[in-house]
């Protein structure tokens, strides 16, 4: 399934059931929303700083957000109501959610926090590597 909303987002849903044992079958559908980065978005993303530089390119023109929803232990007579019932429940209340644009606003402020907090790691890994300490590279020096 496929669908794009009003609001620019594209979700599209995938079965992933796999056989656990016997006749019994885990049951997930794992529904994928992408939002193109809207306007108000790339304002936030101006400059050449080489943080928000490396935030676009993070970002790649779009967001993405994923929703797993699985039911275990599924009798294989049942799978495929239960698959039914899925859907059914992701499309009554998530694609509703995902189609608000308060939700693209709160996604958008979530995702480049996690962005600009995974700049802030690497820098730090970087600066860790690069910094010249004085002194040996092991402690075998202090067993002599």
């Amino acid at each position: 399934m496929e669908k794009e909303l009003a609001n620019g987002v594209t979700v599209s849903c995938h079965d992933e059931s796999r056989k656990l044992a016997a006749d019994r079958w885990l049951v997930r559908l794992r529904c994928r929303a992408a939002i193109p980065l809207q306007g108000w978005m790339w304002e936030s993303l101006q400059g050449d700083d080489p943080q928000t530089v490396f935030c676009r390119e993070q970002l790649d023109g779009q967001l993405l957000h994923e929703i797993v929803m699985e039911r275990n232990f599924i009798d294989a007579g049942d799978k495929d109501q239960v698959l039914a019932e899925l859907v059914e429940q992701l499309e009554g209340t998530v694609v509703g959610y995902l189609g608000k644009e308060a939700f693209v606003r709160q996604l958008f402020t979530i995702k480049l926090a996690e962005v600009t907090q995974l700049y802030a790691q690497q820098g730090w890994t970087e600066r860790v590597e690069e910094d010249d300490l004085p002194g040996p590279a092991d402690f075998s020096a202090c067993f002599h």
